[in-house]
């Protein structure tokens, strides 16, 4: 069984057949017989490439991370060389604590009156919203008991789950009683809204 494929020697030869008949230049062929590129190779060469790709972004965002803390750096060294210039008193180099604090609304732009009142607006319309949903929730109907049928099948099958633990195909006469209870039910309900 299959010992004609594995035979090593029928690997050399490619053997094509078609309806048609398909005729490739010497050139094409010579050269797909002395690729010694297979397709593990090529997945290789791709992930390599890939992995590659993926090292060079790293290091763009490194940089240009490292750029950035550069320049915050320089804006707290320029804003401490002012502070110094104009606080001559003391000639010793100033301490950390010292340094000016950088709050978030130093570095975006403050809010306007404007923006804070629609801020507000639009809160007020949320915790609106949130009200009206939970009055709809409150007004809905809530979920009835299961019959007793139905709730005494659903725990005989448990239970047999449960003492079948490895042989669940051993409770499928549970399951079936269970399904018949439940179909009983769904036809009640349908009956009752048509």
């Amino acid at each position: 069984m299959g010992a004609g494929a594995s035979k090593p020697g029928d690997a050399s030869k490619h053997v094509f057949t078609s309806e048609h008949p398909i005729q490739f230049s010497q050139e094409v062929i010579d050269s797909l017989q002395a690729s010694s590129e297979t397709n593990s190779t090529r997945a290789k060469s791709l992930e390599l490439h890939i992995q590659q790709r993926v090292a060079a972004e790293l290091e763009k965002l490194t940089n240009e991370n490292s750029s950035l803390l550069e320049k915050a750096r320089q804006k707290v060294t320029a804003s401490d060389e002012k502070d110094t210039s104009k606080d001559k008193k003391s000639d010793r180099a100033p301490g950390l604590l010292e340094l000016p604090s950088i709050t978030p609304k130093d570095l975006f732009k403050s809010e306007t009156k404007e923006e804070k009142a629609k801020k507000n607006a639009s809160s007020k319309k949320v915790q609106e919203e949130i009200e009206k949903l939970q009055k709809a929730l409150g007004e809905r109907k809530v979920l009835k008991d299961l019959p007793k049928e139905v709730s005494n099948a659903r725990q005989e099958v448990v239970s047999c789950l449960r003492l079948h633990d490895r042989q669940a195909l051993n409770c499928w006469k549970e399951v079936e009683v269970f399904k018949r209870e439940v179909r009983k039910m769904e036809e009640q309900f349908v009956g009752k809204v048509l």
